[in-house]
């Protein structure tokens, strides 16, 4: 009896120890997602900026909004917002009529993901004389339609003091 007893416990402790020590692989280590590229981004971005700089140049209204996506909102000063392709062609035909024939846009800041971007800026606008009309800032949020970044929502105020102001 007393070997069964010994026995046992020998038993007891081998399978405790083999047990402890049949540890499983570590599964295997997955790879990360790549993270998204918003270097990347940034220059497509100011690609972006720059077609629209030149679009304003050429006085192509229908070219600006065509930079916008189809559910696009521009939220200019002092109005409504505007949405549509059409709405946005109408207010940019009337800011080129105004006078503007030069925008500088230039990008501060810009977070994002490959949903959905940020961009903080600044632009400049200017006549055919070069004489600065105005100049401020804007937020744009971007997003991804067809397979490329398109404006989603804009919207931009002065750094100049309003008409009648003083």
């Amino acid at each position: 009896m007393k070997n069964s007893v010994l026995a046992m416990g020998l038993f007891a402790c081998a399978s405790i120890w083999m047990a402890c020590n049949n540890q499983s692989p570590a599964p295997a280590a997955t790879e990360a997602a790549p993270s998204f590229d918003l270097s990347g981004a940034r220059k497509i971005v100011d690609s972006v900026n720059q077609a629209f700089g030149t679009l304003v140049e050429k006085g192509d209204s229908a070219g600006i909004a065509s930079l916008y996506a189809s559910d696009a909102k521009l939220m200019a000063p002092n109005g409504p917002a505007i949405q549509g392709n059409s709405g946005i062609i109408s207010a940019f035909s009337g800011l080129l009529k105004s006078g503007i024939a030069k925008a500088e846009l230039k990008t501060v800041d810009l977070w994002g993901t490959e949903a959905l971007l940020s961009e903080e800026g600044t632009y400049a606008l200017s006549g055919k004389d070069g004489k600065g009309l105005d100049k401020g800032k804007y937020i744009v949020l971007w997003k991804k339609e067809g397979g490329n970044w398109k404006i989603f929502r804009d919207i931009f105020n002065s750094d100049m003091a309003a008409a009648g102001a003083k």
